[in-house]
Order: structure tokens, then C-alpha cells, then sequence
């Protein structure tokens, strides 16, 4: 199982509780785990090619607004994200057995400049720095306390031995793990300006080129449908541009998500951006919804979707699942691949 990767630090000095935390998993294991983590501390993410992977989980903020970002846990949508990354991305890619998920080439992320949307942790970026990106950008809100606490810049200074904050000097000799160029910025959905996360307020300088990533990772993001037009506006300014042929290294953005509030919320957002929204749910927003969604409608199309469970089981994506209850649909997760509709960014017929 993948969560199985995912494990709590055993202290110094355990008692009898902290054996019993770290053993939820294996002794409830008909009862999937989708988040991982208590905020303030630490998971290990065990990565079959590259080790334990120590990442702080951002304390439980103070303010309501970054409470609403749920920032403060590791979901299975990034570990899920973590294990297509660094299986399509080996020079060893086995084959799926039957029923397995066979992760495309669309996955991998070698040579590649990466952009991570809502990273909380930043685990899906931290597996794509392993795994020979050319540059990874880690983002979040600007009020996520993934930033707010610096979790982000810790993770990646702890296990890549990178030091994205300005003023970080080496306080060891240790060789950078990575050739990747990570930053990281706040990013507020649906807006083209990225934030410093050191300089409260303050736009990074320099800036990430418009239109230029060839990968973005979207894990666990659309939960909330007030954000799904901001998330296609934010994939349109900065997916590259290319000429609209369909190759296997066309810029794409991978879409990983939970149905932590419902499966047809999941559906909603991909009908936004594909411009699939049924008509007469159309005639169910108000004027403004309306008008936002026919903005964005002619922008994206689908390469690719399915759902994977916890087991890399795979199976056909399903708008509507008759009798899956929530104990059920906490096990899967549905994997989309989205590619712009024109290479060169502008409506097509």
C-alpha cells in the first residue's frame, strides 16, 4: 500500500503510545488513511529509489483563512503524486501486472521545469528534484502555513540540502542533492503575480517566466469549486506554449485529487476546464459564475484520466459511482493529465 510508506518518526525515548500511533495504518487496515501527519511534526516518506524523505508538517495555523487550506497534513493524493513522479521517471520502468497502474510518459518530469501548485509539504516536488527535473518551483497560498512557517524551505533544505531562503548560508558541507533550480513563492490561484514567502507582501524577484513550465502538479486542489476557474487560469498562464502537436513531451499539468467533498465536485472541475459542463447545469450558475467559466472552457482537453487506489490498482474515471459510500471512495484518487486545446494558447474551433 502506498500510505504504508508513509510513517511517523519514532522518538528517542518511545513509550507504549507512540508505538501504537506509528502502527495505525497496519493495525486498522481496512480503514483507509487519505491524510497523514500531526501538524508540527514529522512523517518519513520511504521512496523506494531515493530513501526516507523527512518532511515537517506545517503547524496548525492561527489565522481561520490558513486553517482553510488544510496545508497542515500529507494527503495520499502527493504520495500518489511521489510514486507516478519517480516510477515514470527511472530509467528502470518495469511494466504494470495486470490491473496495475502503468504510469505514461506524461509523468515523467526529467529535463523538465516543474511547477507545484498548493505543495503543502512539497513532497510530489521534493521526489521531482530526485528525479533529474531541471527546475522545480514549489507554491502555495501566500497565507498557507506551509509557507507562513517556513515548512516548505525547511523540507527542502533537510532533504535536498538546497537553501531557498535569501539570507540561508550552509551550515554544513553537504554536497546539493539535486542539480534541480528549486524556489519557492506564494501563489494565489488564478492571479499571475508570485509572492516572496520570506518578504510578507512583498512580489519575488526575479519573477517565473509567463507560459514557462512544461509540467505542473496539481495534488489535492479541488476541493473547494470557488477555486476551480482561478486553477485553470493559473494552468493556462503558466503551462507553456507550444505549437498544438500531440507529443509525448507536450507541457502538461498532472491533476491528482481525493473526493473529500464528493466525486461530482472532482467532476465539476473537469468539466470547467475542458468545456464539457452540461447545459443545464450551466443554467444553474449565476450570471458572473457563468461568464467565468465560458473565460476558461476553451483552453484545456484532456490527454488522459483515470482513478488509482492506495493499492496502484487502476480503473476507468467515473463521474458518478452508484453505491460508493465515502469508507470507499477514501481509498482511490483520480489522475488526470491536461493539455492546452492550441499549443499556441488561443481558442480553437
Amino acid at each position: 500500500m502506498l500510505p504504508s510508506r508513509v510513517n511517523i518518526p519514532v522518538p528517542a525515548n518511545p513509550t507504549q503510545e507512540d508505538f501504537f500511533s506509528a502502527g495505525l495504518g497496519t493495525l486498522f487496515s481496512d480503514d483507509t488513511q487519505n491524510s497523514h501527519g500531526t501538524p508540527g511534526e514529522s512523517v518519513v516518506y520511504t521512496s523506494p529509489a531515493y530513501g526516507r524523505i523527512t518532511l515537517e508538517i506545517p503547524r496548525h495555523p492561527d489565522v481561520e483563512e490558513g486553517r482553510k487550506l488544510f496545508a497542515h497534513y500529507l494527503w495520499n493524493a502527493g504520495v500518489v503524486a511521489a510514486d507516478a513522479i519517480e516510477a515514470a521517471s527511472s530509467n528502470d520502468r518495469q511494466e504494470a501486472k495486470d490491473g496495475k497502474v502503468n504510469w505514461s510518459e506524461r509523468w515523467d518530469v526529467r529535463d523538465r521545469d516543474v511547477l507545484e501548485l498548493g505543495a503543502g509539504t512539497a513532497l510530489p516536488s521534493l521526489v521531482a528534484a530526485f528525479s533529474g527535473a531541471k527546475s522545480v518551483t514549489i507554491t502555495d497560498h501566500p497565507s498557507s502555513p506551509a509557507l507562513v512557517t517556513d515548512t516548505i524551505a525547511h523540507n527542502v533544505k533537510a532533504n535536498l540540502h538546497v537553501y531557498v531562503r535569501p539570507t540561508a548560508k550552509p551550515d554544513t558541507e553537504e554536497q546539493p542533492r539535486t542539480k534541480a533550480k528549486v524556489s519557492v513563492h506564494g501563489l494565489k490561484w488564478g492571479t499571475p503575480k508570485f509572492m516572496s514567502p520570506f518578504s510578507p507582501g512583498k512580489a519575488s524577484d526575479p519573477q517565473p517566466k509567463q507560459h514557462g513550465f512544461d509540467t505542473m502538479i496539481i495534488a489535492d486542489c479541488l476541493w473547494m469549486p470557488s477555486q476551480h476557474v482561478n486553477i485553470v487560469r493559473t494552468i493556462d498562464q503558466n503551462l507553456r506554449l507550444g505549437n498544438g502537436q500531440a507529443v509525448d513531451k507536450e507541457a502538461c499539468a498532472l491533476v491528482i485529487a481525493g473526493y473529500h467533498t464528493g466525486r461530482g465536485t472532482v467532476a465539476r472541475f473537469f468539466q470547467i476546464a475542458t468545456g464539457t459542463m452540461p447545459q443545464d447545469v450551466q443554467e444553474t450558475l449565476t450570471k458572473e459564475e457563468g461568464e467565468e467559466v465560458r473565460e476558461v472552457q476553451h483552453l484545456l482537453r484532456l490527454d488522459d484520466i483515470f482513478e488509482v487506489d492506495v493499492d496502484c490498482n487502476v480503473r476507468p474515471w467515473q463521474e458518478e459511482r452508484a453505491g460508493e459510500c465515502k469508507d470507499m471512495a477514501k481509498r482511490w484518487v483520480v489522475c488526470a493529465v491536461l493539455v492546452r486545446k492550441c499549443g499556441t494558447g488561443h481558442a480553437c474551433e
